[in-house]
């Protein structure tokens, strides 16, 4: 028990600065870790709420907004995690969506979407 006061009293400041360090290591660890979490949920959410605007009218039997569905196509170029299921859903979408009456503009988007996604897998 004397040995152990001694070694407190002798190296009291370092034994401090030491539990203070690992204290502040473990904080930002936790703080990262938190973080990279809540990114997760959040892509996930944006993901999956891009998806269905993609794909689902505004409202029932309402029209699809060709720009809106463009930005979307392109935006998912941005969810790199996600491009497995992306290129098998825009190539599902192309067979759906390329017929004569559908827009050439949102088509060529899709096109463009497909050859980006299949170049990052």
């Amino acid at each position: 028990m004397d040995t152990l006061l001694e070694i407190f009293k002798l190296y009291g400041t370092q034994i401090s600065a030491l539990g203070a360090a690992v204290v502040f290591i473990f904080g930002i660890y936790k703080f990262l870790v938190e973080r990279k979490e809540s990114h997760f949920w959040k892509e996930f959410e944006t993901y999956h709420t891009l998806v269905k605007e993609l794909v689902e009218p505004p409202s029932e039997n309402g029209p699809l907004y060709l720009d809106r569905q463009t930005a979307i196509l392109y935006e998912l170029r941005f969810y790199k995690r996600y491009f497995p299921h992306t290129f098998r859903m825009l190539k599902a979408l192309k067979e759906k969506w390329d017929t004569p009456d559908q827009h050439t503009r949102l088509i060529e988007e899709l096109n463009l979407t497909i050859d980006y996604v299949k170049k990052k897998l």
